[in-house]
């Protein structure tokens, strides 16, 4: 009989560590929602902002002028910044890294970093695209487009989300979407296109030193703690397992 109880006892144990391995593995990756949340300069309310900019413009021709730079929010004084030559049209690939004191952007094979002893929060979980375009003669024409777009939030594709803005008609006027997105998940790192174009025969805003006149932005932001994925699953699959086990020793008592 003990021969009898331990192999029941055994087979019950392997039934249920087999549930709990089906459960485990049988969990489809989890996917990421980005929600557009809301447009123009008001913050979120409850969005607590991370004091830090990444912000990216047209510069100058060659190594006159930086075209990306990491900074404090709203200060002008760059932390670093990178160079880089825009062609019309080109999609350019980029990677924001947030390690909860650091943030670090990679463009072209070159990084660029911030870092904050005490940030006003640690989780990452809300941002803004900002994009501008002034007309302006000589320097951007009407039509001149920049276009900032995250395509992967953690590695993972979601549905993009973009800001875009045109030169429009008529000197000086200008052209700014701002747009907060909100993650259900704790970001650690955003990636995306950024893309500046004009019209054929338009002066490329690069090689004019047109700077911020074409230009982008993005912010971090921390709100309401995202909340970490429930243990009820996984607790409720080992309760299966021990439901049986226990089930054979009530059983065998009697």
């Amino acid at each position: 009989m003990n021969m009898i109880h331990n192999k029941l006892v055994a087979t019950t144990l392997a039934a249920g560590a087999s549930v709990l391995s089906f459960g485990l593995l049988s969990q489809p990756a989890a996917a990421i929602d980005l929600t557009f949340v809301g447009e123009g300069d008001a913050v979120p309310e409850g969005w607590t902002n991370l004091n830090w900019t990444v912000e990216g413009r047209a510069g100058a021709k060659g190594n006159a002028d930086w075209e990306f730079s990491t900074k404090e929010d709203d200060i002008h004084k760059t932390v670093e910044q990178l160079n880089w030559n825009w062609q019309n049209g080109q999609e350019v690939p980029w990677l924001l890294n947030w390690d909860g004191n650091t943030v670090s952007f990679t463009l072209g094979g070159q990084t660029i970093a911030f870092y904050q002893d005490n940030p006003p929060a640690k989780s990452l979980d809300g941002f803004y695209l900002w994009t501008r375009a002034t007309t302006t003669s000589g320097k951007v024409d009407p039509g001149t487009e920049i276009l900032l777009s995250v395509n992967e939030v953690n590695g993972i594709e979601v549905d993009p989300v973009s800001s875009l803005a045109t030169a429009p008609v008529g000197e000086g006027n200008t052209d700014i979407t701002k747009n907060y997105f909100g993650s259900d998940t704790s970001i650690t790192s955003l990636s995306g296109i950024a893309n500046m174009s004009w019209l054929e025969g338009s002066p490329n805003p690069n090689l004019e030193n047109a700077r911020s006149r074409v230009g982008l932005k993005i912010e971090g932001f921390s709100y309401t703690s995202t909340s970490v994925p429930e243990p009820g699953t996984v607790a409720g699959l080992v309760a299966i397992g021990m439901f049986g086990v226990s089930s054979v020793l009530r059983r065998k008592k009697a």
